[in-house]
């Protein structure tokens, strides 16, 4: 899987867990160690926001339990998962 690849799918984890959490954040406890690592790196290119110590205090009382990692999309990654999401896939060259 290439790098763009391995993005798209880490945004689109978080786009579907936000989602369904109703508050638009996904947590430490919903993607593995290898995806949160790749969030990671993607809050430098501004395409994730990871949340602060309040608003992971916001989010620990809401669970009940602490929350240490929370991460959700910022408009510029809404807007490139969208943008990835609807381009044409390239077709592998005839062999």
């Amino acid at each position: 899987m290439r790098g763009w690849e391995r993005a798209l799918s880490a945004l689109e984890a978080l786009c579907e867990r936000g989602q369904a959490a109703g508050h638009g954040w996904t947590l430490d406890t919903e993607l593995l160690p290898p995806h949160q690592q790749q969030v990671n790196a993607l809050e430098s290119q501004g395409l994730v926001e990871l949340a602060g110590r309040e608003d992971r205090a916001k989010l620990s009382a809401l669970e009940g339990r602490p929350v240490r990692w929370a991460a959700r999309l910022t408009l510029y990654g809404h807007g490139t998962l969208t943008f990835g999401c609807c381009r044409p896939r390239a077709e592998p060259p005839p062999r």
